[in-house]
């Protein structure tokens, strides 16, 4: 009698657990059916019961439903939530392509930059063929400006070149990486492209003005000096030939310094606008400028 009482208890036992697993696969199956539907209100709350059921155990639950849950979570807006449930699987198999966008994202919603480019890094490295793969591409590059992993940024660069050269903000980002790296080479060809771009860049205006104006005041320099060691008419007029040119570079200077100061009205610009001046023998206007430091 007590052989068929226990007997008894195990089937049931065992036909309560089949059925209790049972009851779990087909929830998860909704869940999944209404992630499909884009029905991610439905889709999260039938992913969330069975996370509640199971204590939230990632011992015990699968890496599936809580993929399925920070998906869901993400596509509501709900960045905690996508967090919480992601950051679950980040080392797991299933944090794929999408997991890794809907990280990178919800990290940059909160500002954590770290954790950012680290989805960002895992999608580009392992997802190359995957649909977001450019505006993916475009940002980790951009973080790792942000982060002044100048080396790694340029590394990078060829990746997005030919889309960049439309991009502002993507130049922007490699002339700060060139910038960073003292690639003084790079610098007034990137400027040029930027200014072409946009002609109220401030960037590009201030490295083409400081450019220019040293570009003309070394000329200046050389040539006043070689005249004093060597006041021949010859000499003397080598120095007309050279003003007209270095005078030139003075006037581009002076141009995108005037822009520069009507964007930026900085005292750093209105000395050189007044230096300028001087170089013209403007006095009135270099005065001007001057009072402005």
């Amino acid at each position: 009698m007590r052989l068929s009482l226990l007997i008894a208890a195990v089937t049931f036992l065992i036909f309560s657990s089949c059925s209790s697993t049972r009851q779990w696969t087909e929830l998860s199956q909704q869940a999944g059916q209404a992630f499909e539907q884009n029905e991610y209100e439905t889709a999260l709350g039938l992913y969330e019961q069975y996370i509640m059921h199971f204590g939230n155990d990632a011992t015990v639950i699968p890496d599936s439903i809580y993929r399925g849950a920070g998906l869901a979570a993400f596509e509501l807006g709900m960045t905690a939530k996508t967090l919480d449930y992601l950051n679950t699987i980040r080392q797991s198999d299933l944090a794929d392509a999408p997991v890794q966008y809907a990280l990178a994202l919800s990290n940059r919603e909160i500002d954590n930059l770290s954790r950012e480019i680290t989805a960002l890094e895992t999608y580009v490295e392992k997802y190359p063929e995957a649909e977001k793969i450019e505006p993916m591409r475009q940002r980790y590059f951009e973080t790792l400006v942000e982060s002044r992993n100048y080396e790694r940024a340029l590394e990078l660069w060829p990746a997005i070149k030919s889309n960049a050269q439309k991009e502002e903000w993507l130049l922007e980002r490699y002339f700060e990486a060139n910038k960073g790296l003292e690639k003084e080479d790079k610098l007034y060809d990137i400027a040029s492209s930027l200014y072409s771009l946009n002609p109220q860049n401030t960037k590009a205006l201030s490295h083409l003005a400081i450019h220019y104006f040293w570009k003309a005041e070394n000329r200046y320099q050389e040539e006043m000096e070689a005249y004093e060691n060597n006041r021949t008419h010859r000499q003397y007029a080598q120095l007309l030939r050279a003003f007209q040119i270095l005078n030139a570079d003075f006037r581009k200077s002076l141009d995108y310094f005037l822009t520069l100061y009507q964007l930026e009205p900085k005292s750093e610009y209105a000395r050189y606008i007044g230096n300028i001046y001087l170089r013209f023998d403007e006095k009135g206007k270099a005065g001007y400028y001057h009072g402005k430091i």
